[in-house]
């Protein structure tokens, strides 16, 4: 008789309590625009759409309201639920926080400034979780440059020993490792739990660092390090990494839209806000912004603008039309150089 193990529901948590401090920015780093959504966005519909029932964001006293408003406008109440984080002490504790509210099953642990993680980078992580029963799964990736990121260190045969954040690293063989910690993980609840319950703040930081969570999944079933590509895990920490991840982004958006039976030229950027038909054309230098809607067959041109509008089936803007809430009827052309604001 063939017994079938029903699959444990999954829960995400996201930890977005970090102040950001090299964004030198009064703004939440985790609420800095890219392509027309705040950071945060990402990263909760990432996990969303692989399959997490629920998804707990750990936020700061600073951040709740804003948070919370941004992500209510995006995916409503009902999936989302916000968990403060004070005082801060480490992303361990972080962890902890939004366990708490976590009933039993799988759990998704990543960060709120990962904006190019896919949902097929968590289904690779969770797959492999679920194939192989360790206490804990963790995305991993290869950087050239690894410095200032967490060391996957491993033993003689391949294994997963730990993760040892940069400043701890103890040797130059340890510095040299190019294997780094994505911080994305997967475990079950109920271990998940005990392993946050014994970490200590015996580090350089003093702090509690979720990482040591694979150091105690390595003694016990074990780890388990799934590699992804370095382009999709990077994490934002600054304005440059930011505006290098909204590029990579804009990039991403223009690939789906031509896939979909669009075409877009150049460098148009579009928001992952923006909706566009099949056999709409956006030129170069196109910026598509906020909720705006480009029915089927519509023609932008060269350097136009347009902002929370919707461009009717096969209607034209001619170059460098700038448009804001506006409705162009179907069949209609805006001529080059128009202003409707």
């Amino acid at each position: 008789m063939l017994i079938v193990r029903p699959m444990s529901k999954l829960t995400a948590v996201v930890l977005a309590a970090g102040q950001g401090t090299r964004m030198k920015s009064a703004v939440p780093k985790v609420l800095h625009p890219i392509a027309g959504r705040p950071l945060l966005h990402y990263s909760v519909a990432a996990a969303l759409e692989v399959g997490a029932e629920h998804a707990v964001v750990v936020v700061s006293p600073a951040n709740r309201q804003a948070v919370a408003e941004a992500l209510a406008r995006a995916f409503g109440d009902s999936r989302i639920s916000l968990v403060v984080q004070d005082p801060p002490r480490g992303t361990g504790d972080a962890a902890r926080f939004g366990l708490d509210v976590v009933g039993s099953g799988l759990v998704l642990v990543l960060y709120g400034d990962t904006p190019l993680l896919a949902a097929g980078d968590l289904a690779a992580l969770v797959a492999a979780y679920r194939s192989q029963s360790p206490d804990v799964a963790l995305l991993s990736c290869n950087l050239d440059d690894p410095s200032g990121y967490g060391r996957v260190l491993r033993g003689s045969r391949g294994e997963v020993l730990e993760v040892r954040e940069d400043r701890d690293l103890e040797s130059d063989g340890q510095r040299a490792v190019r294997e780094v910690n994505a911080g994305v993980y997967v475990a079950d609840s109920d271990t998940l739990r005990r392993s946050l319950e014994q970490l200590s703040p015996a580090n350089a930081q003093g702090e509690y660092y979720l990482t040591d969570i694979v150091g105690m999944g390595a003694r016990g079933r074990g780890a388990v390090a799934v590699s992804g590509g370095a382009e999709n895990l990077v994490g934002v920490n600054d304005r440059a990494q930011l505006a290098a991840a909204e590029e990579a982004m804009y990039r991403r958006i223009a690939e789906r839209h031509a896939r979909a039976g669009a075409t877009v030229r150049g460098d148009a950027r579009i928001d992952d806000t923006v909706a566009l038909g099949p056999d709409a054309t956006i030129s170069a230098g196109v910026f598509l912004r906020g909720n705006t809607t480009v029915r089927r067959g519509a023609t932008i041109d060269v350097g136009c603008v347009v902002t929370d509008s919707e461009i009717g089936e096969n209607a034209e803007l001619g170059a460098y039309a700038v448009l804001d809430r506006v409705t162009v009827p179907a069949n209609a052309r805006i001529d080059a150089f128009a202003r409707r604001v």
